[in-house]
């Protein structure tokens, strides 16, 4: 690559199949060999079983997918098996006697409430799905049952606990879909839920804007956490408190790598893989933070950052790859990456993919996490950030001006037709919206080629 400065370098760029085929095998995947169904070993689960409330991210990963893309083979039959596990195996663990304002102790004497954002979200996509494809329940009862949960979730007055009081006024991952629960709350007439809900999220983002100067979004177990900063900066725009969104977005712009290597681009969440690495989840959660408050604030910075964190994630679905020893079959993935090379903690894993239970051979908390040892189901936490994706990247495109005046895009390419005329071309598998970053206008159109009027600032 030779740059205008005239100065050139290498770059490391990554070739695989279309997302949307991944997207699809990785659906594929889930359907044929991680449900168990009633016969499995834990009937109705989806594998590898966990406690932790990340492990159910590939039902939620399930059915957006069904929902958006209509070439998925088989959908109304993966609805129906995320359906069965949610009814039959999500919500008698999770829930006493299946009873919402009563989660299960499964942690021995306490139980984790940001477990509930991720069953909530499943429900709420269930209740999105085609009423003639569900089998065990009507999408307004989903609905209600999500409603349900969130508000256990969200709510400090519903926990008769200290602990509970104290985690259910932490963020997490349900910045992504709470805009979307309130609007269906609303839409069926569920006021009650709405009002307590809506209310707890104020609450959430308006003390965190008040703490914003001190960054105590930034502490969570870990000192400067991504899956503390990472959230915060995307809630907080989304709920308005722009002064407070810049602050940690500039904290995402500092943990998102700059590479001319797409592996080093990743979100930095150190500890995971105790070295340097891509995480999946966070990386993914991550990601779609700094491209949802880039666009709510303008920020191209942001939006770029989110991108190439993007592609960082989406090498751990990619089977295409071959420096890595844990090469994929279609629809496997592997939550973790060890950028560094070598890994001096573990120079085994070097440079390679892998899934968190192989440090179950270390001992420690590792054992405690992965009593089974390494199981070579590398994928327990996974689903959650594709989901995140599809409702980000997966549906827009973006375009920006430099100083220059010079038209960029962002997950699409932008070529100049005429004076003032330029063509857009969308990356997006299943593209909704086109967004002028300059002056935060939308576009929707699914189609994957549109023409922009830098005069009118128009898209057609």
């Amino acid at each position: 690559m030779t740059f205008v400065d005239g100065t050139s370098d290498i770059g490391v760029f990554n070739v695989m199949s279309s997302i949307s085929k991944m997207l699809r095998q990785r659906a594929d995947y889930v359907s044929d060999h991680s449900y168990s169904g009633k016969g499995g070993k834990i009937p109705y689960s989806f594998g590898p079983v966990s406690n932790q409330g990340e492990s159910l991210g590939k039902m939620s990963f399930v059915l957006q997918e069904c929902l958006l893309d209509n070439q998925v083979l088989n959908p109304d039959k993966k609805i129906q098996q995320v359906e069965e596990s949610a009814v039959k195996y999500v919500r008698p663990k999770w829930f006493e006697h299946g009873e919402f304002r009563h989660p299960a102790k499964l942690y021995g004497d306490f139980y984790r409430v940001m477990d509930l954002e991720y069953i909530a979200h499943i429900f709420y996509l269930l209740a999105q799905c085609p009423s003639n494809v569900l089998r065990l329940h009507s999408p307004k009862e989903y609905l209600s049952w999500a409603a349900q949960i969130f508000d256990v979730r969200v709510n400090p007055d519903l926990h008769d606990n200290q602990r509970g009081k104290e985690e259910a006024q932490m963020l997490g991952t349900y910045f992504l879909y709470i805009n979307d629960l309130l609007t269906a709350l609303k839409k069926n007439g569920l006021n009650q839920e709405y009002e307590e809900i809506s209310k707890s999220w104020q609450n959430v983002t308006k003390r965190m804007a008040k703490e914003s100067g001190e960054l105590k979004a930034a502490m969570t177990e870990h000192f400067f956490d991504n899956a503390g900063f990472g959230p915060a900066a995307g809630a907080l725009a989304i709920a308005g408190e722009t002064k407070a969104a810049r602050i940690y977005g500039e904290l995402l712009k500092a943990n998102i790598g700059f590479s001319n290597d797409f592996r080093s681009q990743s979100p930095d969440r150190w500890w995971e893989a105790l070295s340097y690495m891509v995480h999946a989840l966070w990386g993914g959660i991550t990601a779609s933070a700094a491209q949802i408050a880039g666009e709510k604030l303008g920020d191209v910075d942001l939006v770029e950052a989110a991108y190439r964190a993007t592609n960082a994630v989406l090498y751990m679905y990619d089977l295409n790859a071959s420096t890595t020893n844990r090469i994929l079959k279609p629809g496997e993935a592997a939550s973790t990456y060890s950028i560094a090379g070598p890994n001096v903690n573990r120079p085994d894993l070097s440079r390679n993919r892998f899934g968190q239970s192989i440090f179950a051979s270390d001992g420690g908390i590792f054992a405690r996490l992965f009593p089974d040892g390494y199981t070579g189901q590398d994928d327990w936490d996974m689903g959650e950030e594709l989901v995140a994706y599809l409702n980000g990247f997966g549906q827009k495109t973006f375009i920006y001006s430099d100083a220059n005046g010079n038209y960029h895009a962002v997950n699409g390419n932008i070529s100049q037709e005429k004076e003032k005329v330029y063509n857009v071309t969308s990356f997006a598998p299943y593209v909704l919206e086109y967004v002028d970053l300059d002056n935060q206008k939308v576009f929707k159109s699914k189609s994957h080629h549109v023409s922009f009027n830098s005069k009118t600032n128009e898209f057609a």
